[in-house]
C-alpha cells in the first residue's frame, strides 16, 4: 500500500478549507437576520429623510412596463393614511459601477428630493454626486419631463452636471428619468 505521505499536506489543506467554508456559510446564515435589520433601518431612513411628515411606507410591486433600472417603489403616507408621494429606487451605471438613487415624488408629481445611496464612484469627484448642489437640481421640478445634461433639447429639462464627473452626473441623471418614468407608469395605473 503506497504511503500517504506526500498527499497529507494537499488532505490538510483541504480539510482547512473545508472547516473554513462551512464556518463562513455559518456566519452567514446567523447574521442573515441582522443584516436584513440593518438594512431596513438604513432604506427606512432615506424614506424618512425624503418624507419627514410620513408615519408609514409601503411597499408596492412594480407595474407593468416599468423601465430597466427600476428595482423599488414605496408609498409614503401620513398619520390619517393620505398618500404624501412615492419614492422610487432607481439604478444606473456611473463610473465606478451602479449608482442607486431614491427618488421621492409628492402627490401632485412634484420632485421633492433625491438621495444617492451607497455607490463606488470616486471619491472627492464621483461622489459629489451625494452634495446637494447637484441633487437640489432636481427639487421642484414636475415629474412629468425628463432631465438631460444636454441643453440643446428643448423638451427636456435641463441640468448641470459636475464638471469632472459627468458619467457620475448622467448615472444620477438616468436614475431619476427612470424614477420618473416609473411614476408615469405607476400613474397610468392609478395608483
Amino acid at each position: 500500500m503506497p504511503s500517504l505521505k506526500p498527499y497529507l499536506p494537499a488532505i490538510i489543506l483541504c480539510v482547512i478549507c473545508l472547516v473554513t467554508t462551512g464556518l463562513l456559510s455559518l456566519t452567514y446564515e446567523l447574521t442573515r437576520a441582522e443584516r436584513t435589520r440593518q438594512s431596513e433601518i438604513a432604506a427606512n431612513t432615506n424614506r424618512l429623510a425624503l418624507f419627514p411628515d410620513a408615519s408609514g411606507f409601503e411597499t408596492l410591486s412594480l407595474p407593468d412596463g416599468a423601465p430597466a433600472g427600476l428595482s423599488e417603489i414605496t408609498r409614503a403616507e401620513d398619520a390619517n393614511g393620505q398618500v404624501m408621494g412615492y419614492l422610487f429606487v432607481a439604478s444606473k451605471r456611473g463610473y465606478g459601477g451602479q449608482v442607486p438613487a431614491m427618488v421621492a415624488v409628492d402627490a401632485e408629481g412634484t420632485l421633492v428630493g433625491v438621495r444617492v445611496l451607497g455607490n463606488s464612484e470616486t471619491p472627492g469627484l464621483g461622489k459629489k454626486v451625494e452634495q446637494t448642489s447637484f441633487t437640489g437640481q432636481f427639487v421642484g421640478k414636475l415629474a412629468d419631463t425628463l432631465f438631460a445634461l444636454d441643453t440643446s433639447n428643448n423638451q427636456l429639462q435641463p441640468l448641470d452636471a459636475i464638471s469632472g464627473a459627468t458619467i457620475s452626473s448622467r448615472a444620477v441623471m438616468e436614475a431619476v428619468n427612470t424614477a420618473i418614468e416609473g411614476y408615469l407608469a405607476l400613474d397610468k395605473e392609478g395608483q
